[in-house]
């Protein structure tokens, strides 16, 4: 390692002496010790020469770039490491607590607190996400179209016209695809929502059920009056905008006055009607979800038909129901008492399930399973598989259990499929035994055939009695999704692992050897093990701080194939070894020790990755430092409460980031 000659004393002196006053920034002597530090024990490494994992931190010497913009995820990578001790490494001695401190105090105050205070950053411009289209217009429209729910195997999974029309969305950096930012910087697909908007209109037009919900009545009447014409498309707008009374009534006269052109034209009340509805859900008030904006650097509340918005979008994916939306018009949804109970109405409708599909589909990966053909085995097997993990999901909703079971639970949902109580000793957990908090909403979902060889039943709620079952984690659903087709990938299910659950995201070093070259590297051994082959492929020092917490992760799951199927021998009849040492230092034998231990480990770290996964969905946007007292603040809530997933959720929606805007 290169040893640098650095006067860290002189340039803190001179960085002091010419920095500016900026109260958004924090004090300048702040900022003079943090860089005192980083000139004095990280530069040998992490300068412009030496590069070290590619890292220069020289800018961060500089007072112009210590606060948001170009050396923010710098900033944040250099926080995180210092906070956490990984860094400096431990050859070149911890830093001392005063070190330690300046880092993080000069962190807090320059990219967590504005001015000394929290605040909750600019509020993005959203924008409906596919997913929240078609359900937004299922219930703007009264219709239905996603394919009804089939108990029978036909051979492929279903798609609608909606999602064959409209193109998927690109997740962002929050790790979901209703990204404000991400969407933001893509040209919205106008001439696919148009398309997919004229296909439900028609299924309205076909529907009298859905007319007479929408419009009151299920034949319009060609005499319509003027007066009936605005009621028709004030109501609509109310339905399909999400607007406040003075808006509705803006947008009244104006649709009405297109209505008149167009009747002038057509003859005919109800085609013209259908054209005003199509603007409408073609126009940027039902495609964005618009918020007034006061143009303040402050954060300050949102009306109350912004917030029953925004709640509906969060927990449901859809647009708010006429009982939300009279709360929010009288304003009596900004009370806590009343949002809360609002929360508890909503998770308690069936459309709670868009938490399941939408929110943890993404976050855990899972909704591959109905979209990805590269998972796909044939319908049963993913479906049923997919249902595992769904079920199990709104199970943590329904019944009020704690997050952690993600990880590893007493109780489990099994496919039928693989549901075998003589050879396998499942114990079922009878519904009416369960004590649920919530309606259960996936109770319907029996097969009514009789054609054993076609039907399709959901999973069963069994009590977990081996390794192989308990929490998600080694879900077969996980486990196809962290694996080729062919053979299992420690490494990728351990950064899995890290990265999804524990909220840990690792940067891979350059230049790493593959897999294949760390094998024939051990060509002189007989059938390495999988262990002794990962250890070669990570044998270059720079590997060594992320492997030791990627590697037992991955191999304690050895024994699951790349379907799920818990196996005891590889394919050349080796014995599969799913054992390991723990950062810790703590060692485990089995894929259910070593789950215990990564909650003995990792549990507040589960716990807060979690809240920010789901914040950052609530958002529609990526977690920021300046989100970190409303997370800690959370995190705190959840844990008092038994790391229930329920206190997240009601905790997020009383938190600041989501009752509040801000402008700048």
């Amino acid at each position: 390692m290169k040893i640098q000659q650095f006067n860290a004393t002189a340039v803190a002196c001179v960085l002091a002496l010419t920095v500016t006053a900026n109260p958004r920034c924090g004090s300048a002597a702040s900022f003079a010790d943090a860089s005192k530090v980083i000139g004095a024990r990280c530069l040998s490494c992490h300068d412009s020469d030496t590069r070290e994992a590619g890292i220069d931190l020289t800018p961060l010497l500089q007072k112009a770039n210590s606060s948001y913009g170009e050396y923010t995820r710098l900033w944040i990578k250099v926080e995180k490491m210092v906070a956490s001790g990984e860094m400096p490494p431990a050859v070149a001695g911890a830093l001392e607590v005063s070190e330690n401190e300046a880092i993080k105090r000069w962190f807090r105050e320059s990219f967590v607190l504005r001015n000394g205070k929290p605040h909750i950053g600019p509020t993005p411009l959203r924008r409906l996400t596919r997913y929240e289209l078609e359900n937004t217009l299922e219930d703007v429209l009264s219709i239905k179209l996603k394919p009804t729910y089939r108990d029978t195997i036909i051979g492929r999974i279903e798609k609608s016209t909606i999602a064959s029309i409209v193109p998927s969305d690109i997740p962002g950096e929050s790790g979901f695809d209703n990204d404000a930012h991400r969407m933001e910087s893509l040209k919205p697909p106008l001439k696919e929502i148009s398309e997919a908007v004229h296909y439900a209109l028609r299924v309205f037009d076909n529907d009298p059920t859905a007319r007479q919900s929408v419009l009151g009545q299920a034949e319009l009447q060609k005499d319509a009056t003027e007066g009936d014409v605005k009621q028709f498309i004030s109501a609509f707008l109310m339905r399909a905008c999400r607007c406040n009374q003075r808006r509705v009534k803006e947008l009244t006269t104006a649709y009405y006055g297109q209505y008149q052109k167009h009747i002038q034209a057509s003859q005919d009340c109800k085609k013209s009607l259908l054209h005003v509805f199509e603007m409408i859900l073609v126009s940027p008030e039902f495609l964005y979800r618009l918020e007034e904006s006061r143009n303040l650097d402050a954060f300050y509340p949102v009306s109350g038909v912004e917030l029953a918005t925004r709640l509906s979008y969060f927990l449901w994916s859809t647009a708010p129901d006429n009982e939300l939306l009279r709360l929010g018009q009288d304003t009596s949804l900004l009370n806590d008492d009343v949002l809360k109970s609002q929360v508890t109405r909503m998770l308690n409708s069936p459309k709670r399930l868009s938490l399941s599909e939408n929110f943890a589909g993404q976050w855990l990966g899972f909704d591959d399973l109905l979209s990805n053909s590269e998972y796909f085995v044939d319908e049963r097997w993913n479906r049923e598989t997919y249902d595992e993990v769904l079920f199990f999901v709104d199970e943590l909703i329904k019944s009020d259990r704690s997050l952690l079971d993600v990880v590893q639970s007493d109780w489990s949902y099994l496919r039928t499929s693989a549901l075998n109580a003589k050879q396998h000793g499942y114990i079922r957990i009878e519904p009416e035994s369960v004590e649920n908090l919530y309606a259960d909403i996936l109770s319907g979902r029996r097969s009514q055939s009789d054609n054993k060889r076609l039907r399709y039943d959901p999973p069963v709620l069994v009590k977990a009695k081996h390794d192989r079952e308990g929490g998600i984690i080694t879900s077969a659903a996980i486990m196809r999704l962290t694996a080729s087709k062919s053979r299992t990938s420690p490494i990728r299910r351990g950064v899995w692992i890290l990265n999804t659950v524990i909220g840990k995201t690792l940067d891979p070093p350059p230049n790493v050897p593959s897999l294949e070259e760390a094998r024939e590297a051990l060509t002189l051994k007989e059938n390495p093990s999988v262990a002794e082959v990962i250890k070669q492929h990570v044998s270059r020092p720079e590997c060594v701080s992320c492997h030791k917490e990627i590697d037992p992760l991955g191999l304690g799951l050895e024994n699951f194939a790349p379907t799920g199927v818990w196996r005891t021998h590889y394919p050349d009849k080796a014995p599969i070894v799913s054992a390991g040492k723990m950062p810790n230092g703590k060692s485990f034998n089995t894929p259910l020790e070593m789950k215990l231990l990564l909650l003995e480990t990792y549990k507040d770290d589960i716990a807060t990755s979690f809240v920010k996964q789901m914040l950052a969905y609530a958002l529609g946007r990526k977690i920021e430092p300046f989100d970190r007292v409303s997370v800690d603040s959370i995190v705190k809530k959840v844990k008092e409460d038994g790391y229930k997933l329920n206190t997240a959720i009601e905790q997020i929606v009383l938190s600041q980031q989501f009752r509040f805007r801000q402008d700048q």
